[in-house]
């Protein structure tokens, strides 16, 4: 064992992968998944974007007529990748989990 129990825990899930077992994860998804949109926002990511579309962004936002909320849109999307994406949510999540951990 390592001093690094990241390191170790990414380690051990590699190995469990090589190891061609076709058993399900123990890790639970489901519940990531359920908490994708859940709860309070509370962290950000930047996304740059070009001054055409940061225009039609701002327009977005002040017009009246059309209901649409561009940040909702966004989480919806990282929330369809992470279904399509799953072997890369859960190495995410196996990360937030060591992170949360110490």
């Amino acid at each position: 064992m390592s001093e690094n129990p990241f390191n170790d825990a990414m380690d051990e899930a590699e190995g469990d992968a090589d190891d061609g077992s076709d058993a399900e994860s123990e890790f639970d998804l489901d519940r990531y998944y359920d908490a994708l949109d859940a709860g309070p926002k509370e962290k950000t990511i930047g996304i740059a974007v070009n001054e055409e579309m940061h225009a039609f962004y701002q327009e977005l936002q002040d017009a009246d007529e059309i209901e649409v909320d561009v940040s909702q849109s966004i989480r919806d999307h990282i929330e369809k990748l992470a279904h399509r994406h799953e072997q890369v949510f859960e190495r995410a999540m196996r990360k937030l989990e060591i992170e949360r951990e110490y």
